[in-house]
């Protein structure tokens, strides 16, 4: 459980990393000091996020940015309300459901997290980072509830993804 929670942690600040760059959802420098575990987890959600900027409408991307402040100053209900705004002016947007799911496990709402995972993943289309990081929330969400099969599932999931 606590190797999940800094899981999410990391997630959170390397969406705070995206804040800081020209658009949130390019991918951080992997080697910019960070250890391996670290690094491999800010370049996954570096990846899941990237592709998506260009096609993103300007008030869904300047909405998505000030959630990636809030989220990093550990602001979980003002961030969740940005999102959601962003997700009425784009129903679509995958990376905003997949982050209304990192939250929802950080306030312990396994059941959420799973149905926001699941939401993004349906709308993720051939990203299969963000698949996989969706997949790594339902996993642990799964945890939380004891649901054995839930799990196994996930791990499934995750497999076929890596092999692809």
């Amino acid at each position: 459980m606590q190797h999940y929670l800094h899981t999410l942690i990391l997630i959170a600040v390397s969406l705070s990393l995206f804040a800081c760059a020209p658009s949130p959802y390019q991918r951080p420098d992997a080697e910019a000091g960070i250890d391996s575990d670290e690094s491999t987890i800010l370049a996954m959600a570096g990846q899941t996020w990237s592709g998506y900027s260009e096609n993103t409408l300007p008030a869904v991307d300047e909405l998505m940015k000030q959630a990636d402040t809030l989220l990093a100053a550990n602001n979980l209900d003002a961030a969740s309300e940005k999102i959601e705004r962003a997700l009425r002016i784009d129903s679509g947007f995958a990376p905003a459901w997949s982050r209304l799911s990192s939250i929802a496990l950080a306030n312990n709402n396994p059941t959420r997290a799973i149905q926001m995972a699941k939401r993004s993943n349906s709308h993720a289309g051939n990203s299969i980072e963000l698949k996989k990081l969706n997949w790594e929330f339902i996993r642990e969400a799964s945890d939380m509830m004891n649901d054995v099969e839930g799990m196994e599932n996930a791990d499934k999931a995750i497999g076929i993804l890596n092999s692809l």
